[in-house]
């Protein structure tokens, strides 16, 4: 099992994130980076280093210097991002389902109607074992 520094955590996810705005699925991601699915899901939970921690803050305890939303511009940008994303996936999700239906219709027009127990041990054992 290798273990990875805090910089070549943060240089991964960085990456990553790059990799997925490309529109890469996240098994590429990973096999991009050379780690497993699981391994960046922990990785993307992991509290990120503290930026504000480096800001001065006044006597008042606020901080001195203003810390800027992000622009419109970009959220929108963001958000258009989602949407086509939200998209992909509903896409993809719909193709299976349809191709699930599709074999569950063409496995039961193409099978004799048999007993719930036979259909699972022909099924397991296949064509060529059944008596």
């Amino acid at each position: 099992m290798k273990k990875h520094s805090r910089e070549e955590i943060l240089s991964k996810l960085a990456r990553a994130d790059e990799l997925a705005r490309a529109g890469s699925s996240q098994v590429d991601v990973c096999k991009t980076l050379g780690v497993s699915v699981m391994t960046l899901h922990r990785w993307r939970k992991l509290p990120l280093p503290r930026q504000e921690a480096d800001i001065p803050q006044d006597n008042a305890g606020e901080a001195a210097v203003s810390i800027k939303p992000p622009a419109t511009d970009q959220m929108r940008h963001v958000l258009e991002e989602l949407k086509l994303e939200n998209q992909r996936l509903r896409k993809i999700v719909t193709d299976l389902l349809l191709e699930k239906m599709r074999l569950e219709e063409a496995a039961v027009s193409a099978s004799p109607p048999q007993s719930e127990t036979q259909g699972v041990i022909q099924a397991l054992l296949g064509p060529a074992n059944s008596r």
